[in-house]
């Protein structure tokens, strides 16, 4: 914990409600940073968790459900730039490796056990970690959403690797 408010602070409760209702239907929410629903999901994810919504709460349950739906067959998670002109998720035609760690860290924390979109996903950041950073570029925060965006060159590195200490943390020295 990085303050010394109470999780049941006025601000914490405002806060939560704020993003509870800002969550889109289908169980994502949207971002002015990353790209874009992932991203957002992932951090409200997180946030919510912190102050301790369960992970049986129906918020958390449709944005699990959710980042499920969206994983691709080769284990991981990508989406385009286009999702925030679209202002609906417009899947990447290939996984990157930030966006894989960060659905993947939502759904290590939301879970109690490894599940198998889990260990698909964790396999993906394996098996994909000594691509070429020219093959793995694609942008992943905006600036200026539909005209520029940005390539985080340490992002492909720093957030699978905190990712891969969380699952092996998590699940693998209990």
């Amino acid at each position: 914990m990085y303050t010394d408010i109470r999780k049941d602070h006025p601000q914490i409760k405002k806060a939560t409600k704020w993003l509870f209702t800002r969550q889109n239907k289908e169980g994502s929410w949207d971002s002015r940073w990353g790209i874009y629903f992932i991203y957002g999901t992932w951090t409200a994810v997180l946030g919510l968790l912190a102050v301790n919504i369960g992970s049986d709460h129906p918020a958390i349950i449709r944005a699990k459900n959710w980042l499920t739906r969206i994983q691709n067959a080769d284990g991981g998670w990508g989406e385009s730039c286009r999702s925030d002109i679209a202002k609906k998720y417009v899947a990447l035609k290939k996984s990157t490796l930030t966006h894989t760690a960060w659905a993947l860290d939502a759904l290590i924390t939301i879970s109690d056990k490894e599940t198998p979109t889990i260990r698909k996903g964790i396999n993906f950041l394996i098996n994909e970690a000594d691509i070429k950073e020219r093959d793995n570029a694609y942008p992943v925060g905006q600036g200026l959403g539909g005209q520029f965006y940005i390539h985080y060159h340490s992002y492909q590195y720093v957030w699978p690797l905190i990712t891969l200490v969380k699952y092996n943390k998590k699940f693998k020295h209990k």
